[in-house]
This record gives C-alpha cells, sequence and structure tokens, in this order.
C-alpha cells in the first residue's frame, strides 16, 4: 500500500507537463524507404504503388506499395497505445514514469504515462483523487474558479487492456467556452497508467470515439494485440 502511495503521490506532475510542456515543431513522416524483398534492397517512396524489378532476378518483378498507418503505435516500458497519425507526440522520455502527450490536430490532447507494475485495488481510488486534485490546482493556479467547474466521477470502465476509473472535470473559461477534462487511471494485468484528456465540449462528437480508441489500445507490452482497427461501442 505504502508504495503505491508513493507512486500515486508522482501524479501530482501530470497536469502541469500536460499544460507547460514545450511545443516541439510538427516532424513530417518520412517519405522515402528501404525495402528489403528476398534479400534485395531497394529504395522506394511511400503511398505509391510501383512495379520494382529484380536486380538479381532477370524477369521477376514485384508489385509493391507502402502506406502510411492511419493508427499508429506508441510503445513505453510496461504498456503501448495506438494514436491516429495526424497526431504530433511529445515524450518526456524519463526512464521510470514515462509520459507522452498526443496532440490532435483536431485541437484535443492526451497525456499517458506508464506508472509501472499493476496496482493494488485498494490504492487505485487514492491514486485517481491525487491525480484529479492535482490538475484542479494547476486550473486554480491559472485562475480558474471553483464556481465556472464541474466535478463528476465517471462509472468504472473496462476498456479493451485494462480497467479504467476516471472523472469527467467540465469548466468555463473567461469567454464563456466550456472545456471537458477527462482523467482515468488505467489498470491492466502487468501494468498500470494514467490518461489526462483535455477538449472543448463543442467538439465532443468528434474526439470522444478517437478518445475511446486510443482508451481501448492501451495495453501491456507483454500482452501482443494488432492494433485496434476503429472505437468499440460505448
Amino acid at each position: 500500500m505504502a508504495l503505491w502511495l508513493r507512486s500515486a503521490s508522482a501524479l501530482v506532475v501530470l497536469a502541469a507537463i500536460q499544460i507547460a510542456a514545450a511545443e516541439e515543431v510538427p516532424k513530417s513522416p518520412p517519405t522515402t524507404y528501404e525495402l528489403v524483398i528476398n534479400g534485395e534492397t531497394f529504395v522506394v517512396e511511400a503511398n505509391r504503388d510501383l512495379k520494382l524489378a529484380s536486380k538479381t532476378k532477370p524477369g521477376v518483378t514485384y508489385d509493391v506499395a507502402i502506406r502510411i498507418a492511419p493508427v499508429q503505435r506508441f510503445r513505453m516500458k510496461d504498456l503501448r497505445f495506438d494514436y491516429d497519425v495526424r497526431s504530433r507526440l511529445e515524450d518526456n522520455r524519463q526512464a521510470e514514469r514515462r509520459s507522452v502527450k498526443v496532440s490532435h490536430e483536431l485541437g484535443f490532447s492526451m497525456l499517458i504515462t506508464d506508472l509501472g507494475g499493476a496496482m493494488a485495488s485498494s490504492s487505485r481510488d487514492t491514486a485517481l483523487k491525487m491525480l484529479t486534485e492535482s490538475v484542479l490546482g494547476v486550473y486554480r493556479q491559472n485562475g480558474l474558479k471553483d464556481a465556472d467547474t464541474e466535478v463528476a466521477r465517471l462509472e468504472d470502465a473496462q476498456f479493451r487492456g485494462a480497467e479504467g476509473r476516471g472523472v469527467r472535470i467540465r469548466h468555463r473559461d473567461a469567454d464563456g467556452v466550456w472545456h471537458v477534462t477527462l482523467i482515468y487511471l488505467l489498470v491492466g494485468k502487468s501494468f498500470t497508467g494514467s490518461c489526462v484528456t483535455q477538449f472543448l465540449e463543442s467538439d465532443s462528437d468528434t474526439v470522444l470515439p478517437l478518445v475511446k480508441r486510443t482508451l481501448d489500445s492501451i495495453e501491456g507490452t507483454a500482452e501482443a494485440k494488432p492494433p485496434s482497427p476503429g472505437p468499440t461501442k460505448p
């Protein structure tokens, strides 16, 4: 119990990481690849259908195409997840409690953190409470008033690779625009992770299916599964 409470205390910094993280210049995906077929190496461009002539087997040709998958996968020490290719990733590259911020071109973000092995059930509500308070603390430091904030505990969810315990924060900014923050503590057979998602409430219909797909995809690195093809039904 004490070990996991110390681990939970590390969650307090997550909101600050998400809000204060330096913006990185978006990196374009590579467009040129080396393709190896039966020991032969060819240099090819992505998103093109090509006919390649073998250099060692006269008269033999290969019809090939390399395309950027719409769903990408990111691997940490204890967990991995899928994300939409239209996103930019910011990685703190820490050896312990590594965090990756996924910023989508639609305007929402997800901060996913690897917290190590599976957390005991008795510690999970405490960890979720500490994470929620840390997020609210950062919002208050940025001028958000409690009167403009609504906090609600979500029903426990069973995602494809983890149990999720969550909180929904709804708050109104100075311009009267409503924002939503979803906080989930995720525990699988061999890992514990957290996910803090921020988006405009008006974008919910577009954003939530993409968030659900990523939450469904989070699993332990020891549990091999193919990338999820799309969101499951709520």
